[in-house]
């Protein structure tokens, strides 16, 4: 019983010294930021090092990642009188302006944390510590763990291996991109360029082609009916599809293969669940459309594949799949 203390103990300075460091260094901080910064932090040093800062808990809420035990956190650091809540505004304009409360230190703190873990935290801060409240949601909300897990699930942080990817989000304009190649296949990503000798597919390319096609818009949260993946089956797909360098640029016979089973794991896996069919045609599609090739209007409307075995995709991909001339100034 002691023992279990002591853990709990441990557990709770931990958490304490991540709210107590960006309470004192983050200038406006009231509690809704502060949840998704100490998210953030789990975030980046799990990706970089395989391990979390705490133990505490993230559960998906239709309102980003949420971790309930921050407000116990924060109750015990005012009762120590290690922290104040503090009035304040949302901005300088009082018509517009809603009040808040802000976190702030009563005095400075020894600092307790590793090396690694300030690191992260200073880096946390670097990229976040100045940004609204908004431009912090609009990024958790995209992030992957979050994305990945059912609506209220608890985020199991082991589904995904550690990589530095995880820490990324796409931008607001390259998800207008996915969103409208998805509605019309037809229209150019970007002036095809014979320079490029290989290319991949990123899964938050392919998370937001499932957003896409879940009638979502690219510059709100997704709805808490559509949070939930087969995570470790998308990251296994995209491993089975990845890009290989090219020394032919006329040489097509790899991409489609790679179109093909990225397609075909998807949908076997079921990884999308309802939409899994149309998500894996659409990545492998992007993929395709990245590497050069155009389609003739909406193929899946009039050309659906008759089955969804691998050799059908290949096929399927080879004859939708039109290469761009690169002669063209066409964009």
């Amino acid at each position: 019983m002691a023992t279990n203390r002591s853990q709990y103990s441990n557990q709770n300075d931990a958490l304490n010294d991540l709210i107590v460091f960006f309470a004192e260094r983050v200038d406006h901080l009231p509690e809704v930021k502060l949840d998704k910064l100490v998210y953030i932090a789990h975030l980046y040093h799990y990706a970089n090092f395989g391990e979390l800062l705490t133990k505490t808990r993230f559960f998906s809420l239709s309102y980003g990642p949420h971790a309930p035990t921050i407000r116990s956190a924060l109750k015990r650091l005012l009762e120590k009188s290690a922290i104040s809540l503090v009035k304040s505004r949302t901005s300088s304009d009082p018509v517009y302006s809603n009040p808040c409360l802000i976190i702030k230190t009563c005095g400075p703190k020894d600092n307790t944390l590793y090396s690694s873990h300030l690191n992260t935290l200073q880096k946390v801060l670097e990229d976040w510590g100045d940004k609204p409240y908004e431009a912090v949601l609009d990024y958790v909300a995209r992030t992957i763990p979050h994305v990945s897990t059912p609506y209220r699930e608890p985020i199991d942080w082991t589904m995904s291996r550690p990589r530095p990817e995880l820490k990324a989000a796409l931008s607001y304009p390259e998800r207008v991109r996915i969103h409208r190649f998805v509605e019309d296949p037809e229209t150019p990503l970007r002036r095809p360029d014979t320079s490029i000798r290989e290319a991949s597919l990123q899964i938050h390319e392919v998370v937001e082609i499932y957003l896409a096609v879940c009638g979502e818009e690219p510059g709100k949260a997704p709805s808490p009916q559509y949070l939930g993946f087969d995570l470790p089956s998308v990251f296994h797909a995209l491993s089975k599809g990845g890009a290989k360098e090219r020394d032919d640029p006329e040489e097509s016979g790899d991409e489609i293969e790679q179109a093909a089973q990225i397609a075909d794991s998807l949908m076997t896996s079921l990884s999308f669940r309802a939409f899994s069919a149309r998500v894996a045609l659409q990545a492998g599609m992007l993929l395709l459309r990245k590497l050069g090739y155009s389609y003739d209007g909406d193929v899946l409307e009039s050309h659906w594949p008759d089955e969804n075995s691998y050799e059908i995709l290949k096929e399927w991909f080879a004859t939708m799949s039109l290469r761009v001339d690169t002669s063209s100034k066409t964009c």
